[in-house]
């Protein structure tokens, strides 16, 4: 028979030596990094799996907390992974010209995403992606405009709810995952697969696997999450989905490289192969060139367009719907533009006030709140004597420094023309170029960094934009929406740096007696 005495107190022998192990653990962490000013804790003796936790929970508390004492210094957080080094501000110039030999974005988001876990290592092997976006995609995002506003009109009469002048119970993060991951596929794969449900699953499914996955596993020591992997289904549909993604795009993609390899692969804009895939075809090189890194490629795209456009197109609704004067001004700026041109031919850079909202809405409810992650692969000091050693992992506090009261106004007030005010402002001021900081996909505002900053700022920035504008463009035209009764805005969830809204809520909606959007 088992004598639970001896076991209980084997056990808690064991969890003691583990926490006084844990203990020694953060002490040398903190020591290592003693350069940086250790906060999160009263002592550096706390064990490293409570701080993890905490950290999990309270990161954006505990990171603003350090950023109010140590604004103009560096400080560091402990997670299970070690320190995170927080950087002030006045670094950030130098911090984003660094090279990536030096500090590796690329290495930083493999981190935090757990790229042993969930297929997104590829991004240590090709930069390809990165470039794609850069070199071809955003400069021919007006010429794709009209095919995005047919397939977003498409996409609306299969998922939208089919609602008439009555009050109609929807669920917005499930209806918009399914049209952002429809849209972004006519741009990322063409239309070969663009309304295939294979994709669009792989497309919507692999995004919430990831984060699942990143979520749950990053709760426990690094030595358990092998194991704990291994007992989350969402980690093996992760998986399997890069899997399901390279047979189905692998006959396509082998199509397309022999037809660049004999020099008949001209991707033009009225071409079938005008597009992301295209494209990738005909300028990857050496080991990019294989098929089945091809399709990796196009997954990781996938998870970039859909996660970048629907957490912002859900909160900035819930924003909109919150505040339903600004819906009404909107709908007047979308009228005064049609009227001012002959056609509607995308003039979404001339809509201020919903880019107006667009960064507000950010500004309130980030994707995530530290941002300009970086690993650094070799020693650096900069220019006014901060050292940072090789291995270590840096961020900014890009939340906190949003929101900090002298950066934005009354931080804590949604004031959705805060950034049109301004630009009005300045272009009154004769400052045409000095307003376009203050853009919502501005690289080039140091106190609005949720896009990055500088030349390593998000390529996909532009894009993602264009496909929010365009699809409150309809929104604000033909629907008017309201919160179940008795409810108010719904919360964001936060688990680790990450804002998250929660998928199972609903919205009413109707649609407008004589609302008409200018390219349905």
């Amino acid at each position: 028979m088992i004598d639970y005495t001896v076991a209980s107190a084997v056990l808690l022998f064991s969890l003691a030596l583990y926490s006084i192990g844990d203990m020694l653990s953060t002490w040398k962490h903190a020591k290592r990094q003693k350069e940086h000013a250790f906060i999160g804790s009263p002592t550096v003796y706390t064990p490293r799996f409570i701080l993890n936790l905490m950290f999990a929970a309270r990161a954006s508390r505990i990171v603003s907390q350090g950023y109010q004492k140590f604004k103009t210094r560096s400080f560091q957080v402990i997670r299970d992974e070690g320190s995170v080094v927080v950087l002030p501000l006045s670094v950030l110039e130098e911090l984003s010209t660094l090279p990536t030999s030096v500090a590796s974005p690329y290495g930083a988001l493999e981190h935090d995403l757990l790229g042993r876990y969930t297929g997104l290592d590829f991004i240590l092997e090709s930069r390809l992606h990165h470039s794609i976006v850069q070199r071809k995609l955003t400069p021919h995002l007006d010429s794709m405009s009209a095919r995005l506003e047919q397939e977003l009109s498409t996409a609306f009469k299969e998922y939208f709810p089919p609602v008439q002048e009555d009050w109609v119970e929807f669920n917005p993060y499930q209806v918009f995952a399914k049209i952002s991951a429809r849209m972004t596929a006519e741009v990322i794969v063409g239309p070969a697969f663009s309304k295939d449900p294979a994709w669009l699953g792989i497309a919507v499914n692999y995004t919430e696997s990831l984060f699942k996955t990143v979520v749950i596993l990053r709760l426990f020591p690094s030595w358990m999450r092998p194991f704990i992997s291994y007992l989350l289904p969402r980690s093996w549909n992760g998986r399997r989905y890069i899997a399901i993604a390279k047979k189905l795009l692998s006959p396509k993609i082998k199509e397309l490289l022999e037809k660049s390899d004999v020099g008949c692969l001209d991707p033009q804009i009225h071409s079938n192969d005008f597009n992301v895939l295209g494209w990738l075809a005909n300028l990857a090189k050496g080991r990019e060139r294989q098929p089945d890194n091809i399709a990796h490629t196009e997954v990781l795209l996938a998870l970039a367009s859909v996660h970048t456009t629907l957490l912002r197109i859900v909160n900035v609704l819930y924003d909109l719907t919150a505040h339903p004067k600004l819906f009404e001004e909107l709908e007047e700026e979308v009228m005064e533009v049609m009227a001012s041109s002959k056609q509607w031919s995308g003039p979404y850079d001339k809509l201020m006030k919903l880019d107006s909202v667009l960064r507000e809405s950010q500004r309130t409810s980030p994707p995530t709140t530290l941002g300009m992650k970086r690993r650094f692969k070799k020693s650096h000091t900069f220019r006014n004597g901060l050292h940072v050693s090789e291995g270590t992992y840096v961020c900014l506090p890009t939340f906190a420094i949003e929101n900090d009261p002298e950066n934005t106004l009354n931080p804590e007030t949604y004031d959705g023309l805060r950034s049109y005010r301004k630009r009005i402002q300045k272009l009154n001021n004769g400052e045409s170029q000095d307003s376009k900081v203050l853009q919502f996909a501005s690289g080039n505002d140091f106190t609005a960094l949720n896009f990055g900053y500088g030349k390593w700022a998000c390529p996909g920035r532009y894009f993602a934009s264009m496909i929010i504008k365009m699809l409150f463009v309809k929104l604000v035209t033909e629907y008017d929406f309201k919160f179940l009764p008795g409810r108010s805005r719904p919360r964001n969830i936060e688990m680790h740096e990450f804002l998250f809204v929660l998928p199972w809520e609903r919205l009413l909606v109707k649609r407008k007696p004589s609302g008409v959007c200018p390219f349905s």
